[in-house]
């Protein structure tokens, strides 16, 4: 059994990360039919399970006890609090909340430490988008399926639920298009995907795919530039100029047909702004068009924790203020500080740290595929930051972790 498990590994991530959509998808059906079974928590649990147990007894890899130990530990503090502070009302819905903050630097650790065993195919990944993606595009072209948001804005999500914890998925991915176009293997058949991609994304009606797409796009024009002026090979050079421009160009004018653009509009109404130019001459107009209002969320929470206990202050406050959710900031370093105090930030971080510091020293080959996979990981510390869901998501934890196993 052992030696089934220590062969078999990196195929049974493999197939766990391809579960992904197939959990995601039926979770939204459940939840949008009002069956309160987390089911995508449920096969989450099993599987972190699974990874800690084989972590410990069968590869024998005793540092991460201390990981899980120092895990534990806080949690008994932190549910401590709840029940001192919060009478322990609400107590199963706090410790969700913790779990989904623990469930990342378990896993994230657990599977570092098995590194050796693990090699997650690129095509695994690609894979995985391409059903996140046929999830999406073929409701979407049967105008069936759910909504991305309740009210004003438009966009289509398929029959998955969150659009924040999809977008994220789908934005990590991005830069595996790439990756895969440039082995120009069966070019037709990706070359279509990327068309399907494209119009999946613009019709989501969400920024966070399109913004990582630009920043993708940007990061390869730069190393193909770069590199045709380093061999002064002028005919790449100005191909990829070329065709650079004829997918802009076929952008902007999809553009004011898709959910996104319509979306922009909407929001620019709402706010009583005429140019995007407008939005920047007050806070209140940034925070709403850009930020979504995370900003004020950001103020709202600090306030609570400033008016918190010290023990609440230290080991997290939890996730209800006088029996009533509080809303999340949606920026993962802040929400993880904000909930879960300065001990649970200091864990969750230390670990994260030591996890991709280990990973970054290690010296690679700078080639395309490796660029990549470091804007992919730029997009993970990035989209933490500015549209949360990322780091603190066990639905997306799986792709960040894979991305950063690959590196």
């Amino acid at each position: 059994m052992e030696n089934k498990i220590k062969k078999n590994l990196s195929k049974i991530i493999e197939v766990f990360i391809l579960m992904q959509p197939f959990i995601d998808l039926l979770t939204g059906i459940l939840v949008h039919n009002n069956v309160n079974l987390t089911l995508g928590i449920i096969i989450r649990t099993v599987f972190l399970a699974f990874v800690m147990l084989i972590t410990v007894f069968i590869f024998k890899k005793k540092n991460a006890l201390f990981v899980y130990l120092a895990l534990a530990l806080y949690s008994i503090f932190y549910l401590l609090g709840i029940i001192i502070y919060k009478d322990g009302v609400g107590l199963f819905y706090e410790i969700q909340g913790l779990f989904k903050i623990i469930y990342f630097p378990i896993l994230l650790y657990s599977l570092y430490c098995l590194k050796d065993y693990i090699n997650i195919n690129i095509n695994t990944l690609y894979k995985t988008l391409i059903i996140y993606i046929l999830m999406i595009f073929i409701p979407t072209f049967l105008d069936v399926g759910y909504k991305t948001y309740e009210v004003t804005k438009k966009g289509s999500l398929g029959f998955f639920n969150s659009a924040n914890e999809i977008s994220g998925i789908i934005s990590l991915l991005t830069p595996i298009i790439f990756i895969k176009l440039k082995e120009k293997k069966h070019l037709f058949l990706q070359s279509l995907f990327f068309i399907i991609y494209l119009i999946t994304i613009l019709n989501m009606g969400t920024k966070t795919p399109l913004l990582s797409l630009g920043i993708t796009i940007g990061f390869i024009f730069g190393f193909i530039i770069i590199n045709a002026i380093k061999k002064k090979n002028y005919r790449i050079l100005s191909a990829f100029i070329i065709t650079f421009i004829v997918i802009f160009t076929s952008i902007l004018l999809l553009l004011p047909r898709t959910n996104f653009y319509k979306n922009i509009k909407t929001h620019m109404d709402f706010l009583g702004v005429e140019s995007i130019s407008e939005v920047f001459t007050e806070f209140n107009l940034v925070d709403h068009f850009i930020f979504s209002q995370r900003l004020t969320f950001l103020s709202d929470e600090n306030y609570l924790f400033k008016n918190s206990s010290t023990y609440q202050k230290v080991f997290g406050r939890g996730y209800l203020n006088q029996g009533e959710e509080t809303k999340l900031i949606e920026m993962d370093y802040f929400d993880v500080f904000y909930h879960h105090g300065i001990i649970g930030f200091i864990i969750f971080f230390i670990i994260y740290g030591i996890v991709v510091i280990k990973t970054l020293n290690k010296k690679k080959k700078t080639d395309f595929n490796q660029i990549m996979l470091y804007t992919s990981f730029l997009l993970i510390l990035t989209l933490s930051l500015f549209s949360g869901h990322i780091i603190i998501a066990p639905s997306v934890n799986i792709i960040v972790i894979s991305l950063i196993l690959k590196l």
